[in-house]
């Protein structure tokens, strides 16, 4: 890789629409897709940039040990991909089907060993998020930003990430809700790396760093915000009792912005 950019990893790249941007943004990025198919479909599509250098794809799952691990990818719906039993049932339990493969597994830290410190990485692994940004603890260095979608369903689960993220060092926070994302147009001059006309859909985590929507709120503000996500989640999320009545529509009237799907980004 390029010593004269920094460096972003792209933690669960599915079809690479966030590595494509980063690629364009100027920096060099390291991806990592567990799903053999669509790490062979990155490697087509991306294959000038990593023929120059610029892109690395690491077909493995982030765990906390080195070895192999069951992966269980949904061909409906290709970005549910997970080694978490728990979402696995989940999504069995929403009728689609699964199939199960034995992957590379491996420590997130022992990845990131030949490679320099990272700007930004997004974390967005269904269910294993925790897991890669448990590893932020044995790196170094840490990254200046990192971004994870964590849970909407278990305020103990959000609290340990929360927590998790305030123990490495990370001061302010950011709450995106993925549903905005299509109405998102990137500063000109840019605040992250290059300028880019990029368009970003339901596959995207977005912008990221200075250019992230929003302000910048410290770890009481955004948590205290959260638990009303949590909430939120709870009557108008996807299967939720009130989900697509109504009631969602008045309450997305009240807070000004559809009821979607959030990222967390925090800095240091």
């Amino acid at each position: 890789m390029s010593n004269k950019r920094e460096l972003i990893v792209d933690v669960g790249m599915h079809r690479g629409r966030d590595t494509e941007f980063y690629l364009k943004k100027g920096f060099d990025v390291v991806a990592i897709e567990a799903n053999p198919d669509l790490a062979k479909q990155g490697r087509l599509e991306f294959s000038e940039f990593i023929a120059a250098g610029r892109l690395r794809i690491l077909n493995v799952a982030i765990a906390d040990f080195e070895g192999t691990i069951d992966f269980f990818a949904f061909d409906e719906h290709d970005d549910w991909g997970t080694v978490s039993d728990e979402f696995r049932m989940r999504n069995e339990a929403l009728g689609v089907g699964v199939r199960s493969l034995k992957v590379p597994a491996a420590r997130f830290e022992n990845l990131l060993a030949d490679f320099p410190t990272p700007y930004y990485v997004k974390i967005d692994i269904e269910g294993a998020d925790f897991t890669c940004l448990s590893s932020f603890g044995r790196l170094a260095e840490k990254p200046k930003y990192v971004s994870i979608e964590p849970s909407l369903t278990s305020k103990r689960q959000a609290t340990r990430e929360f927590e998790l993220l305030r123990s490495l060092g990370y001061t302010k926070f950011k709450i995106v809700n993925q549903a905005l994302h299509s109405s998102i147009n990137l500063p000109n001059p840019p605040r992250e790396g290059i300028y880019t006309d990029f368009r970003f859909d339901g596959y995207s985590t977005g912008p990221f760093g200075e250019e992230c929507p929003g302000e910048w709120v410290s770890y009481g503000k955004a948590f205290k915000r959260y638990r009303r996500l949590l909430l939120e989640q709870r009557f108008f999320g996807a299967g939720a009792p009130l989900y697509g009545t109504r009631l969602q529509r008045l309450y997305e009237r009240l807070v000004g912005e559809p009821v979607g799907w959030y990222d967390v980004h925090a800095a240091r």
